[in-house]
């Protein structure tokens, strides 16, 4: 039986920003007095969770100046978390038609469009971003992983390298660079982004076990049996460790050892253990 990398997940959702800043073109167009007022108010019962409140807020700001970008585009955070996504992704788009240099508007657009399975506009939104703010950090981890959930694990470790340098001390970027790269066959490359992974994060449990899958690819099982054994101390209720390490104790021709990882693994309920025991342990 083979066994594969465990690739992580960076799970990526739309921003309910309260001041909607950070765009130097993009200040607010609004008129002052009583469009501030009520987008002000309009925050505040954000922050109280009050958020059928804070909608009658942004719609009143609306109703003063149809072009409030702030205020379209907090109605899209709202409706994004009713589940409304249409008027969300309407919201979304009159605030980045209003403001077309509001990179947190299209990013947070993308991000629906992702959760619509609208992938393309999705991709071309996140460029957008890219275009407008060369150093948007989130932007390049989700077009990273756009790449890589793709296949195009090249494109993929070239968005992570820029979002390195921008974060270098974000573990999950190593370790999610480090599996597009084992993808690739570049089993050293792997071994030392998942290295570099764990150095920001000894705790980290897929650290240990995936650079010891890619160790195990080299051929390197005495390092892999170690890795494991590590991931094995972080948690030791984590089934699928023992089921890798018992692999490895086989390819070292520690076969008491390996079985043993097995029955292991089928005292913690892990579905994999019986055959692995019927195909190593005969």
């Amino acid at each position: 039986m083979s066994i594969r990398i465990l690739v992580p997940v960076l799970a990526i959702f739309a921003v309910l920003s309260l001041s909607a800043c950070g765009d130097k073109k993009g200040e607010s167009k609004s008129a002052p007095g009583k469009v501030s007022e009520h987008y002000n108010k309009g925050n505040d019962l954000v922050l109280m969770d009050k958020l059928e409140e804070a909608e009658k807020e942004y719609l009143a700001c609306i109703k003063e100046d149809s072009n409030d970008w702030r205020a379209f585009y907090q109605l899209g955070g709202l409706y994004q978390l009713r589940g409304d996504f249409r008027a969300a992704m309407y919201s979304f788009n009159r605030s980045v038609e209003i403001n077309p240099e509001f990179t947190l508007g299209f990013f947070n657009k993308a991000n629906l469009e992702e959760m619509v399975g609208d992938e393309k506009a999705s991709k071309r939104d996140l460029d957008r971003v890219l275009t407008l703010k060369k150093d948007f950090f989130m932007a390049y981890m989700a077009r990273a992983r756009k790449a890589s959930g793709g296949g195009n694990f090249k494109e993929a470790v070239s968005y992570f390298d820029s979002a390195i340098k921008l974060r270098p001390d974000f573990y999950l970027a190593y370790s999610m660079r480090g599996s597009c790269k084992f993808k690739m066959g570049d089993f050293e490359g792997a071994v030392k982004d998942f290295s570099d992974e764990i150095e920001l994060f000894p705790g980290h449990l897929m650290g240990f076990v995936n650079r010891a899958i890619a160790y195990g690819e080299m051929k390197n099982y005495r390092a892999a049996v170690s890795d494991l054994s590590q991931a094995i101390q972080i948690d030791p209720m984590w089934s699928q460790s023992f089921i890798y390490r018992g692999v490895f104790y086989h390819k070292l021709n520690v076969k008491d050892s390996g079985c043993g990882d097995f029955r292991m693994a089928f005292k913690l309920k892990n579905p994999q253990a019986e055959a692995f025991s019927k195909e190593y342990c005969k």
